[in-house]
């Protein structure tokens, strides 16, 4: 008993093993920057009264939603946490800001060569249905390093998901009245990329 008890304190405090994370980037700050002592508090970017931390938890909560009624266990994080988690899927979503405004779009990231074909498989998907530029995968250091790979374990299947440029009027307002359907179809994907 003893020995049992000395063991679990030393494994690292893992949250949860579930089936899919999805993280809203921004969601919870300033607030939680201090409260988990985050150094680089990043509050994400704005078109005028849009933020970019009130529209990432739109999609995020979509998405969870939708992959909890396929029978998916979802551990739904915000953009700053303790916790380590294990999962067999993990995505990070967010919109991109570009000044000069409409010089990006949508875009990729991820953290290893084993995760490529993941989020080749998004890009080909995303697409057919984002009628505006595909800016590419990896294209800053923030997206190719993003600091939530690093709080999650899902080898071949983690990617940040850039869904467009929010500073480019012309796609704000494209995305603008889809943040349901936009998770709608991460969930889909997930769900297709997931199911044997």
């Amino acid at each position: 008993m003893i020995l049992a008890a000395l063991f679990a304190t030393l494994r690292p405090a893992w949250a949860d093993h579930v089936d899919v994370v999805v993280q809203a980037g921004h969601q919870g700050r300033p607030q939680s920057c201090a409260a988990l002592r985050v150094s680089a508090c990043n509050l994400g970017t704005a078109f005028g009264a849009q933020l970019e931390r009130n529209w990432t938890p739109i999609v995020a909560d979509a998405a969870a939603a939708a992959l909890r009624r396929d029978g998916f266990t979802v551990k739904r994080r915000p953009a700053d946490y303790a916790a380590h988690d294990r999962a067999r899927a993990a995505v990070f979503l967010h919109f991109d800001g570009s000044a000069p405004a409409c010089r990006s779009g949508a875009s990729v990231g991820f953290p290893a060569a084993i995760d490529a074909r993941f989020a080749h498989a998004w890009e080909d998907r995303y697409r057919a249905v984002f009628p505006f530029h595909f800016a590419g995968e990896n294209i800053s250091r923030n997206e190719a390093q993003y600091y939530g790979f690093r709080k999650v374990d899902a080898p071949g299947k983690t990617m940040l998901i850039e869904f467009g440029e929010m500073t480019c009027a012309v796609q704000e307002r494209w995305m603008a009245p889809r943040l349901h359907e936009l998770g709608i179809e991460v969930a889909r994907f997930i769900s297709a990329e997931l199911r044997p």
